[in-house]
């Protein structure tokens, strides 16, 4: 965890207190003095310039006649009003002022403070600028994970990370200023690390979650490490609701972002619930000239945008059809080392790899292919469809999503254990989530035209109506994608959370979820059958299934403050029964701008 971001919040604390305070501030049309005015005295009323600086008044000429009118004061008045000037101008207030200014600063939207003050000017003027950080702590209270070949401790793989992520996003509507209703364009930006290094995205080691098994990581936030361009695009939409009748994005755009969206599996942290969803497991090699190269997966993550174009409309008012094209960009996330230890059973062993990190700069596509690397790459097509229906079920009108989709994925391939070549990978994935409950709140019922509205037959002038969100929401997702190119071919998960468990805690929330991989009967036909199965130096059995478990709860500390506390356990996270199970304990500590 970074200590910055303390010191920077203790030091710009003021600041914060003073834009919320002029967000805040009632300014009455007249304040009693606290003592008897005299004689060429200021009234305690008036705010001294530096103050009305401070809330948001200019300082010039007010300032200039306020400095000119003490200067000209003589006797007991001038003393008094020298007094007070000094007070008020050092910004020291009374601890109730002080007070009022840190409830005004915590009740708020953001840390910021609504950017110093300055969003509504912003937003007057189409810019919207939303942001966010957090740190997680993930610590395995299970054993390292060790590779069979090892003779003795492995050095070098942690059990506890901190990781680290800081997003910003941009959004102009050029409806604002220039009426081009429904177009806005958005620039979003993101920066992480794990244990303060920003290439290395090494927190899956320990519960062994490598190889095969990495979809699996315990941490969803090890891609696109360091600094990272993520999408640039233009979007039109009919009309300002989260569900438009027709839409179009256009420019360096990410399909993760828009199909296959569960916003409740978002909730959790493991790699494999929150992010990839059985999607982007490694792929058969390709061979070519007599050689085999490494092939670009499906880059089923946050950390992947490419040049390409999304299209949605909504045929009826419950359902929806939309279309991404765009283009397949092979090692789009650049090169990540591994821990140096793992490469020596010695403290301090060397890396094991380079590290190259593109930050998300590869607007010309794919680097010309070099038959000396180990990894093959091309510019192919990316392509995601999907279908869906959006219903609002039973008399409170609870929401759900059922979707079918498909992608393809442009890098040539070959089917584990032949030369037989296949121009994409391909898949299908199979969505069904339901809120299945609304939590019910008492309210006054509306008036009635009745002369008597309470009385024998209608005792009580309430009702009750469904919470908006508070309840409990399900999500299910199944992927499939062909077995003979595919380690990993087979995918489900299923969770439940709810929203507001207790009526003291509305804002709270807390979910469980299981996820589990089904490993390729091709994919363990090639392994050497002479190691009893050996990959990614496990020299053990053959690979079967990986289950994760893990459950989480949220507690709101206020509107942009979270903290949430999460438990993991991973059965056979290696995939192939050569490591034991991994129970991983963590927390988050998240906040808004």
């Amino acid at each position: 965890m970074n200590p910055r971001y303390l010191a920077a919040v203790v030091a710009i604390l003021p600041i914060l207190l003073g834009s919320a305070r002029s967000q805040n501030i009632v300014h009455p049309k007249s304040m009693p003095s606290l003592t008897p005015p005299l004689s060429g005295s200021l009234s305690l009323s008036e705010e001294s310039p530096l103050l009305s600086w401070w809330h948001g008044g200019s300082v010039g000429e007010a300032y200039e006649k306020s400095k000119a009118y003490l200067e000209g004061l003589t006797g007991e008045g001038a003393e008094n009003s020298k007094a007070y000037f000094k007070k008020l101008s050092s910004s020291i207030t009374t601890l109730d002022e002080w007070d009022n200014d840190l409830q005004n600063y915590w009740s708020g939207n953001g840390v910021t403070a609504n950017w110093l003050g300055l969003g509504k000017t912003f937003k007057d003027f189409g810019l919207t600028i939303t942001g966010q950080a957090k740190e997680v702590f993930l610590g395995q209270v299970t054993p390292a994970a060790q590779p069979a070949y090892a003779k003795g401790q492995i050095y070098g793989v942690p059990v506890s990370n901190w990781s680290t992520e800081e997003k910003l996003g941009f959004n102009y509507d050029f409806g604002k200023v220039f009426s081009l209703t429904g177009l806005t364009v958005q620039s979003d930006w993101r920066y992480r690390n794990v244990d303060g290094n920003p290439n290395c995205g090494y927190t899956g080691n320990a519960a062994g979650t490598v190889g095969a098994s990495s979809m699996f990581n315990p941490n969803k936030d090890t891609s696109g490490m360091g600094v990272r361009v993520m999408s640039q695009y233009f979007l039109y939409k009919t009309d300002k609701t989260m569900d438009p009748q027709f839409l179009l994005k256009l420019g360096w755009i990410n399909p993760y972002e828009d199909f296959l969206t569960q916003p409740e599996s978002k909730n959790f942290e493991n790699n494999a619930i929150a992010s990839a969803k059985g999607i982007g497991a490694s792929v058969g090699k390709y061979s070519q000239g007599g050689k085999t190269y490494s092939v670009s997966s499906v880059p089923w993550s946050s950390s992947y945008d490419s040049w390409g174009g999304m299209l949605r409309a909504k045929p009826s008012a419950s359902t929806y059809v939309q279309t991404y094209l765009g283009l397949a960009i092979a090692g789009a996330g650049g090169i990540q080392s591994s821990p140096g230890g793992l490469q020596s059973t010695k403290p301090g062993g060397t890396p094991s790899t380079y590290s190259y990190n593109n930050n998300g700069f590869n607007f010309q596509g794919t680097a010309q292919f070099n038959p000396q690397t180990s990894s093959y790459g091309q510019n192919g097509v990316y392509n995601v469809n999907e279908i869906g229906w959006m219903p609002k079920l039973g008399a409170d009108k609870l929401e759900g999503r059922y979707a079918i989709g498909s992608y393809i994925w442009g890098q040539n391939n070959n089917n584990f254990g032949s030369l037989s070549g296949n121009g994409t990978i391909w898949g299908m994935y199979f969505q069904a989530d339901q809120r299945l409950t609304a939590v019910h709140n008492q309210v006054s019922a509306s008036p009635s035209l009745d002369k008597n509205p309470v009385d024998g037959r209608n005792p009580s002038a309430s009702t009750t109506v469904a919470d908006k969100t508070r309840g409990l929401y399900s999500f299910t997702e199944f992927t499939f994608t062909p077995a003979s190119n595919c380690q990993l071919p087979y995918y489900y998960q299923t969770g439940l959370v709810y929203k507001g468990l207790f009526d003291a805690r509305p804002n709270d929330k807390t979910g469980i979820v299981v996820g589990e991989g089904f490993y390729s009967s091709n994919f363990n036909s090639i392994l050497p059958k002479g190691q009893g199965g050996a990959a990614n130096s496990y020299a053990s059995q053959f690979f079967s299934t990986t289950t994760v478990f893990e459950w989480f709860y949220t507690v709101s500390i206020n509107k942009w403050l979270d903290f949430v506390p999460d438990a993991q356990y991973i059965v056979n996270p290696s995939g192939n029964g050569s490591t034991g199970n991994a129970a991983i304990l963590g927390f988050t500590i998240a906040a808004k701008f």
